[in-house]
This record gives C-alpha cells, sequence and structure tokens, in this order.
C-alpha cells in the first residue's frame, strides 16, 4: 500500500485514511461539513502528493509532444499551463493532464499512477525525437491551497503577490535555498493554488502548513470534503467520471482540445464529432431529491428507458442536496429534464442541471 509522503503529519493532525486504487490517504480530520465549511470561508489543504508528475526537456520535447497531445503546446508561453488529454487513435482518453511550459522543460501534471502509463507511452513513441523523459512523481510534496484566504496567505508567506496569476500560470519562488512552484489551479469551485515542494525541503512544511494570517491557518481537509467541493465544480475526475473509453467530447472537457493545431493521435475522431457529427452521451450534474444517497454507477431511467448512470453522487452543502455528476444520452441532456435512479431497492427523483 502506497502512502503520502507527509502520512505522519496527517496522522498526527487526526486524520482518518482510505484505500484508493492501492494509495492510502486521507479522507477525513474533523468532519467533512466541517473541513468543507473551513475552505469555503479560509484556507483549507489538500495532499496531492499522489498525483503523477513528468518532466520533458530536450531539443524537441516541444514539438514532441505538440504531435501526441490534443491541446496546443507549440504556442505555449513560458509560465503558462495548458489542460489536454492523451488520446487513442481512436479518439478515447488514455489520460489528462495540466502542462506547464518553463524555460527549458515542460512539467506535466497526471492522476494518481497515470504518470507511469504515460511516460512509457510516451517512451514508446519518442522514436528519434531529442527529447529527456523522467518521472518525478516522488521528487515533490505537492499541497493544494483552496479557499477565499489562500491568495493573501501564501501572498503573505512567499512576499509575492499571487492574485495577479492567471489560471494555470505559475511562478518559481526561491525560498530557503531551494525552488518552489507556486501555480494557479481550479481544482474545486473555490480555485487555489498548488505548492510544489522538493522533498529535501520538507522541513518547511510546517512553517507552511501552520502559520498564521489574518486570524487564518491552513487547514487540511480531507479527500471527502475536497470530493464535494469538485462535484460542485462540475469538475471531471479520470477513473471516476472519465475513463479510456470516454472521448472528451463526451465529458465535456472542450478546453483540453485544440481545433487550430495540426495533427495529434486521435485528432480525426475528434474533429469529425466536432464538425460533422455528434456524441451519444454527455456528462451532467443530476440533482437528486430526498436523503437516500446513490452509488457509483446507479443507473438512470426516463420512464422505463435506461439513459446513463451516475459517476460522483455528494451531498452539496451549496445547493442543500444530493447531487452528482452523470451520462445521460444527448437527447435527455438539457436542463430541467426529470430523470429516475435506481439504487438498490430504491427510486430516487432527480433533475438535469448544468454546473456553473
Amino acid at each position: 500500500m502506497n502512502k503520502l509522503l507527509l502520512h505522519d503529519i496527517h496522522e498526527q493532525n487526526g486524520a482518518e485514511f482510505e484505500e484508493f486504487k492501492g494509495w492510502l490517504l486521507p479522507s477525513k480530520y474533523r468532519g467533512v461539513k466541517e473541513e468543507y465549511l473551513n475552505s469555503t470561508g479560509g484556507i483549507g489543504v489538500i495532499d496531492m502528493s499522489n498525483r503523477g508528475k513528468l518532466r520533458l526537456s530536450g531539443k524537441e520535447h516541444i514539438k514532441f509532444l505538440q504531435g501526441m497531445l490534443s491541446n496546443d503546446v507549440l504556442n505555449l508561453e513560458t509560465g503558462k499551463g495548458v489542460y489536454s488529454t492523451l488520446l487513442t487513435i481512436k479518439g478515447r482518453m488514455i489520460a489528462d493532464m495540466y502542462v506547464f511550459k518553463d524555460k527549458d522543460y515542460v512539467f506535466i501534471d497526471l492522476e494518481q499512477d497515470l504518470n507511469k502509463v504515460v511516460f512509457e507511452l510516451l517512451m514508446k513513441y519518442r522514436l528519434s525525437y531529442k527529447v529527456v523523459l523522467d518521472d518525478v512523481t516522488d521528487n515533490f510534496v505537492l499541497l493544494s491551497f483552496i479557499g477565499p484566504k489562500s491568495a493573501d496567505y501564501l501572498s503573505s508567506f512567499f512576499d509575492k503577490d499571487l492574485s495577479v496569476l492567471e489560471t494555470k500560470c505559475f511562478i518559481n519562488i526561491d525560498f530557503d535555498s531551494t525552488s518552489i512552484t507556486v501555480v494557479k489551479m481550479r481544482r474545486s469551485r473555490l480555485g487555489g493554488f498548488d505548492v510544489y515542494i522538493p522533498i529535501e525541503k520538507l522541513v518547511i512544511m510546517k512553517d507552511i502548513l501552520f502559520s498564521e494570517f489574518d486570524n487564518k491557518k491552513p487547514m487540511f481537509i480531507g479527500y471527502d470534503a475536497f470530493e464535494v467541493l469538485r462535484v460542485e465544480a462540475g469538475i471531471p475526475k479520470y477513473r471516476i467520471d472519465m475513463d479510456e473509453k470516454t472521448i472528451p467530447i463526451e465529458a465535456g472537457i472542450w478546453d483540453a482540445l485544440s481545433f487550430e493545431k495540426g495533427c495529434y493521435v486521435g485528432q480525426e475522431v475528434i474533429s469529425r464529432i466536432k464538425w460533422r457529427g455528434h456524441v451519444n452521451r454527455h456528462l451532467v450534474g443530476i440533482e437528486i431529491e430526498g436523503d437516500n444517497m446513490p452509488s457509483y454507477k446507479d443507473k438512470i431511467y426516463r420512464e422505463d428507458k435506461e439513459i446513463g448512470y451516475l459517476t460522483s453522487p455528494v451531498f452539496s452543502y451549496l445547493r442543500n442536496k444530493i447531487v452528482s455528476m452523470g451520462y445521460i444520452r444527448r437527447e435527455f441532456k438539457e436542463p430541467g429534464n426529470k430523470v429516475r435512479i435506481v439504487s438498490g431497492d430504491s427510486n430516487l427523483v432527480g433533475k438535469v442541471f448544468n454546473f456553473e
């Protein structure tokens, strides 16, 4: 079982742990609602060090990636990032990722363990390209700061005005004789910042996590509270809301696709759907009446016709009701459409909505 580098610190802070696909991750500390409210009113910190991290350098690393990924990295400016996917020739997802361009290299952030899949695939297709590919997953702790006080807190701590950063843009900060990377990210409806800290500087963890600013201290939140914030924002997660059978357009992740760049793996299928066709299912939001929490992959019906399934049900404190992401057939995807969810022996009433 894999553990986070800060596992002992999480344990000392009262974390309860759950296994997720081979990793032992903190699910909660003080309770989901308390952690949720602390994040929406202050500063929540989620340890995402289990996410995959790759680094590409070399004379042709940009040219190589441009032909592999679904978004445009050729015109990416230093200090900026882009959301993208890696697809099969049939346009289905192998991985989604964030790609950040630094002066001499590109840094890729991926879901847990996708670094291994993507590393092997890129090595396979590298061929004669002058590219150096390194898996640096274990070289960094990744802490994601979310909440309305995050920008002020981190700006004060690092003595840098981080409020000027646009989403998916980053700066490298010289701190305590090392370089720390801070990226403005939207991993939840609150936005926030990802902070990458080299493992050799774990000693500064205590300062970052327990300093105080404007009567606010960062507090750890578990993956249960974070999942609520993610789903409320309608942000799909690979292996939950998307997988190797998903076409990006089905998941609605248009910002991962470029229709202006040249060829890439899977481009023909994506372009054909965009300009001349459609997909048969769409990822939407579903509001669910009552107090019965449905389960992952519960089926969705319109009258007696099966039209889809749920992917990520949670109780939303924002909407004060159960909501979920889910796939339904395109003819039923319009907001306001009533649906029926079969969960065990229960029939639940749901309504389609669009995430803001």
